[in-house]
């Protein structure tokens, strides 16, 4: 099952980032993620990656959870209560491959937004964001 949410920027005039969760990825974390919503949180950069500070959502790291991720990729960081979106390198990504800081599960991609490059390059520390189901 697919499942479209989207991360709204307030401080940006409500501006939308829509990612689609995919349960076939990591089915305890798209469950963890959807029974959490809405979930509102300050996100952070780190190179081109934005990750929320600790939310409500708790899920073990998954058996298939990885460190070398894809572009657009969204991931859960067990470690951090976190959210992430990559949609580019870290500052200890590698040879062309986008590595996260420890393992992450994947569990959708970044599928939409106005503007996408845009809104992620505006981001700073600390913007507060709300994450809910899409309307």
């Amino acid at each position: 099952m697919k499942k479209i949410i989207d991360i709204v920027f307030p401080e940006l005039d409500d501006k939308i980032v829509r990612l689609e969760l995919d349960d076939s990825l990591s089915p305890k974390t798209f469950e963890a993620i959807l029974d959490n919503l809405p979930v509102e949180v300050s996100i952070n950069k780190w190179g081109d990656e934005l990750y929320t500070d600790r939310t409500t959502i708790a899920t073990e790291q998954d058996d298939n959870a990885i460190t070398e991720v894809n572009e657009l990729d969204v991931a859960y960081w067990p470690e951090g209560n976190a959210l992430c979106l990559f949609y580019g390198p870290t500052p200890i990504s590698k040879n062309g491959k986008i590595l996260a800081y420890s393992p992450v599960n994947i569990v959708g991609k970044i599928v939409d937004s106005s503007n996408k490059d845009d809104i992620l390059n505006q981001i700073k520390d600390g913007t507060k964001v709300i994450i809910r189901e899409s309307i």
